[in-house]
């Protein structure tokens, strides 16, 4: 499509609210350390992360767990430096966590070709925190194997490749799953895999879903993201891009910049 001039000019392109994502379970060693949390956190590089889901034209990089494009995003500074990382940075953390020698780790991905949770993705990972002195092995389960093991809250492995999408454009569909202690489930599906349950999260979880204004919620939602992120419960890798094909007769396309897709209420023929 894209070495084609009229392929080319009848591609649009969307977004959908999704973070894929490192998930740290701190009941693991040695991620029950923030410093090895951190050191990882700014070990990764999301260039060759970006590369490894499809290029820049199909995943944007992401250093906060809020989309980017969201008002609500605010841009990580303390466990994160952005696209290319910090390798250096990483190795100090290292040796105040007292891995001095570098660290060995198991990273579990899925072996299924989504390139989100995917052994390309699982592999840019690892070679961005080589270059930190951290030996990361890699654990590739079948689809449905990886997806029981990452959500029962028994089996949880210590780092894993995640995703999660929201149901509709605010920060409470994005955080509350994810970092909402009253949401671990013990005995299901659990999401919060950092098994956070701090009160003053959920607290100001429920001050936000009380905000009527959009722009002052969004605001909030940001800041929690920033607070969140500092303890590097999961360190966010990119959201994806999505491009839509559309035939030469049609007309009125627009791709949702939430959902990703065609907004069928407008499209029509020509």
């Amino acid at each position: 499509v894209g070495g084609d001039g009229k392929l080319a000019d009848r591609v649009g392109t969307g977004h959908f609210g999704q973070t894929s994502y490192l998930a740290f379970n701190p009941a693991v060693k040695p991620f029950d350390n923030p410093k090895v949390r951190q050191a990882i956190s700014y070990a990764i590089n999301r260039t060759s992360v970006v590369n490894a889901a499809g290029g820049s034209s199909l995943a944007e990089p992401a250093t906060t767990f809020l989309r980017t494009r969201s008002p609500s995003a605010t841009r990580r500074t303390t466990t994160s430096r952005g696209a290319k990382g910090d390798p250096g940075k990483a190795r100090e953390l290292l040796k105040e966590a007292g891995y001095d020698n570098g660290l060995e780790i198991t990273l579990t991905h899925s072996t299924a070709q989504n390139f989100e949770t995917s052994p390309e993705i699982a592999t840019a990972v690892q070679a961005a925190l080589k270059e930190a002195g951290i030996t990361v092995k890699l654990e590739g389960l079948e689809d449905n194997d990886y997806d029981e093991k990452i959500h029962s809250f028994a089996k949880q492995p210590g780092l894993f490749i995640a995703h999660w999408g929201a149901d509709w454009p605010s920060g409470g569909p994005f955080l509350a799953p994810v970092f909402d202690g009253r949401q671990i489930v013990k005995d299901g599906a659990n999401f919060n895999t950092a098994r956070l349950d701090d009160p003053k999260v959920n607290d100001e979880i429920d001050e936000i879903n009380k905000i009527t204004d959009h722009d002052a919620a969004a605001a909030r939602w940001g800041a929690l993201d920033k607070r969140i992120g500092e303890q590097a419960l999961t360190v966010p890798l990119f959201h994806p891009v999505y491009k839509r094909l559309y035939g030469k007769d049609v007309k009125n396309v627009v791709i949702s910049d939430w959902t990703g897709v065609l907004d069928v209420s407008q499209v029509a023929v020509k």
